[in-house]
């Protein structure tokens, strides 16, 4: 019945409406407990209506337009008129430069928030974790400081697609109609699955994509060519800075995913990267007093809920030490 009455509203709001679907829109409209029913259904409908999608390129080209045209219509009246008599209006050109800027601040505008309207985004902080059940029966475990955004109005096509900005561990489920499932960290980065199980790393220092298992493809971009990569079971691939893929295999894919429970596993991992792991997962800047301290390595597995813990147990096994200066911590020798 739900569904019958948003098919009729929908054909209501596009006009399309038969005079028996117009009257029973109205009648169900009338009723006050259906406001927040209506809004709902009104924000799906115009997500997918394209009508309200923006085309900054035609609207700008007809405020163009017009405005060549008003100016051309100034000269002719101008010429039309003797030189003694001609008058220019610097509050006319200054309305046309006003109604410019306008519509280029509504194009803008509607484009910046046509991702809030499209997709809902989920958010952990520092030091925290979090777990999120997709509609399609997936679910995601998302580290800290990390960002997901999903389709706020479901999964619609042939492809589910949710954007990573951060770490998480992807179980995916398969659909009946093998509905592929897409996480892309950029323009250039993407993992393509059906029904599986992985880990995805996507931070500014670096790309990683861990597969427990399943079957998997990497789409991404090397130079101006397309390229592709499928995973096996324990397969751990690592973006390079060049834009190539190194692929290692065999590996113990349950180690990139020890953070779910705040495990930090270090295997001849150096004090420099340690460095890093801590201010993306607590927010806190390290600040290493020498090169030879930075190389230093630690191997080890640490369960941990915080910067100071972990830091502590670090500066014991290595003999260094730490304090904090404001609002970082500084690493020295002991």
């Amino acid at each position: 019945m739900e569904e019958s009455l948003k098919h009729i509203l929908f054909e209501y709001l596009s006009g399309r409406a038969n005079p028996l679907e117009r009257q029973l829109a109205e009648d169900w409209l009338k009723n006050t407990e259906n406001t927040e029913v209506f809004h709902q259904w009104l924000l799906e409908w115009e997500t997918r209506s394209p009508q309200f999608i923006p085309d900054q390129e035609k609207a700008m080209n007809r405020l163009l337009e017009r405005i060549n045209q008003d100016n051309q219509d100034l000269n002719t009246e101008s010429e039309n008129e003797s030189s003694s008599d001609i008058s220019f209006n610097p509050l006319q050109i200054q309305k046309y430069w006003l109604i410019a800027a306008s519509v280029l601040l509504l194009v803008c505008w509607g484009w910046l928030s046509r991702d809030l309207l499209l997709y809902k985004t989920f958010e952990t902080g520092y030091g925290k974790t979090t777990q999120i059940y997709l509609e399609d029966g997936s679910s995601v475990a998302l580290n800290a400081n990390s960002r997901l955004k999903i389709p706020r109005f479901g999964f619609y096509g042939d492809v589910r697609n949710v954007i990573l900005d951060g770490e998480a561990e992807f179980s995916v489920s398969h659909t009946i109609d093998h509905k592929r499932f897409v996480v892309k960290t950029s323009d250039t980065f993407q993992v393509e699955v059906l029904g599986t199980q992985f880990s995805v790393f996507a931070r500014p220092r670096g790309t990683k994509v861990a597969l427990s298992r399943g079957k998997i493809r990497i789409d991404y971009a090397q130079g101006n060519e397309k390229q592709q990569l499928l995973m096996k079971p324990g397969d751990l691939v690592t973006l390079e800075k060049t834009g190539e893929l190194k692929l290692t295999s065999e590996t113990d894919i349950k180690n990139n995913s020890a953070w779910k429970e705040q495990r930090f596993i270090f295997n001849a991992t150096s004090v420099m990267e340690i460095s890093a792991m801590i201010n993306e997962n607590f927010g806190r800047k390290i600040i290493i007093a020498n090169e030879k301290i930075a190389r230093r390595t630690i191997t080890g597995n640490f369960k941990t809920e915080s910067a100071d813990e972990l830091l502590k147990t670090i500066s014991e096994v290595l003999d260094l030490r730490v304090e904090t200066a404001g609002n970082s911590i500084l690493i020295t020798e002991n």
